[in-house]
């Protein structure tokens, strides 16, 4: 789909991933209906960008601001989808409750199917394109993200179950997955940590270019990011490489989780 041609539904607009997203696609002429919950946020965004584009205020996590960003996707003609909101916790798993627990897989798994389900087979039978925005630890389990991790190892795990259920039809379905982006998702504890790791962060901006790079080659799934992508290969194929070189950072990756809890 020519990104010219593209009307496209963006959720988590107002993070800092979505933004930059939203100004590249813009920029090569696509139509933009921007999801969040902050009113205000989105309503300075698409003033800044220009009146062809739309805004929601929805709450993703509940079926009802799910409705509503499906009525509102049929009034605009959306035909791209990108479900790109979600959130992250860096604990131990026994500092998580219930419903942190569930909010985490609500948010970053639950609301991308439905929306998808919703988007493919209830707004007409034309093209349609759906990314997902996953993570690199929707790969790599890493320790004190396990909410995190389950739920993007499962989005992952769904977009490309249903990848291969749509092989015969003119629908896609994208997976694309950025490694540590500096933006607010993180906390400074996270943001410490990956300095002391050594890990390379990438901007918004750079991840944004990678996105969109995705939408105009079409490519099923992208992982951004070295040594990221060869972790990810050396995980599916050989994971007790990888619990070894985790395991050689383990007592750094504990001391910053201990600063979250003081």
């Amino acid at each position: 789909m020519k990104l010219s041609d593209a009307k496209v539904v963006i959720t988590g607009a107002t993070g800092g991933i979505g933004q930059s997203v939203a100004y590249l696609l813009a920029e090569r002429g696509a139509r933009l209906l921007l999801v969040g919950r902050n009113s205000d946020k989105l309503i300075a965004l698409v003033k800044h960008m220009g009146s062809e584009h739309a805004w929601l205020s929805a709450d993703i996590s509940c079926a009802q601001g799910r409705a509503d960003v499906m009525l509102e996707a049929r009034r605009f003609g959306a035909n791209m989808l990108i479900n790109n909101a979600g959130i992250s916790e860096f604990n131990e798993l026994a500092r998580f409750s219930d419903s942190q627990l569930a909010q985490a897989v609500n948010i970053n798994l639950l609301a991308p199917m439905c929306l998808t389900r919703s988007f493919l087979h209830e707004l007409g039978e034309s093209p349609k394109v759906v990314l997902n925005v996953g993570s690199a630890l929707g790969s790599i389990g890493y320790p004190y993200y396990a909410g995190y991790c389950a739920s993007k190892f499962g989005l992952r795990g769904f977009s490309e179950a249903l990848q291969r259920e749509l092989t015969d039809s003119r629908h896609q379905v994208l997976y694309f997955a950025p490694r540590a982006t500096d933006t607010n998702i993180n906390s400074n504890a996270v943001k410490q940590m990956n300095r002391a790791l050594g890990s390379k962060t990438d901007s918004p901006q750079e991840v944004a270019y990678a996105l969109v790079k995705q939408l105009q080659q079409g490519k099923k799934r992208v992982v951004i990011g070295w040594p990221e992508k060869l972790f990810a290969r050396l995980n599916g194929c050989w994971p007790e490489v990888v619990d070894n070189a985790l395991a050689k950072k383990f007592t750094k990756i504990q001391k910053f989780v201990k600063m979250v809890n003081s």
